[in-house]
């Protein structure tokens, strides 16, 4: 689906100009003498994609991503709210599959060095 919707992610110039499309960044509204301690979601960007995302992004960081698993617990760890949690990993999960439909490479995981074959991939 994104493939689909997004069309040639030569558009975008960077993985953080596609997180803004989605909607995936802070909407600060700080006005005179209203400061609000933190900044929901822009209302802005494309929700259906934001919504097709929502799903891979909790089952990957809750349960089966290793990777993500460990970013998503250190934030909670830190005391950030669960939502939030989720939003930041989707913004990483995003910014992966960036770079991957970008560059033409397969995604490797940090501080795995790329495997010559399938047995020796990091766990």
């Amino acid at each position: 689906m994104l493939v689909a919707e997004l069309g040639d992610l030569d558009r975008f110039e960077s993985a953080a100009k596609l997180t803004s499309y989605l909607g995936l960044c802070p909407g600060h509204r700080h006005s005179g003498k209203h400061q609000p301690a933190s900044a929901p979601l822009a209302p802005l960007g494309n929700a259906r994609l934001r919504q097709a995302l929502w799903m891979p992004t909790l089952g990957a960081a809750t349960l089966s991503n290793s990777w993500l698993k460990a970013f998503y617990d250190r934030l909670i760890s830190r005391g950030k709210p669960h939502k939030v949690a989720l939003i930041a990993a989707m913004r990483k999960l995003l910014a992966a599959i960036y770079a991957v439909a970008k560059h033409r490479r397969p995604f490797v995981l940090p501080n795995c060095p790329l495997p010559s074959t399938a047995a020796e991939a990091c766990p």
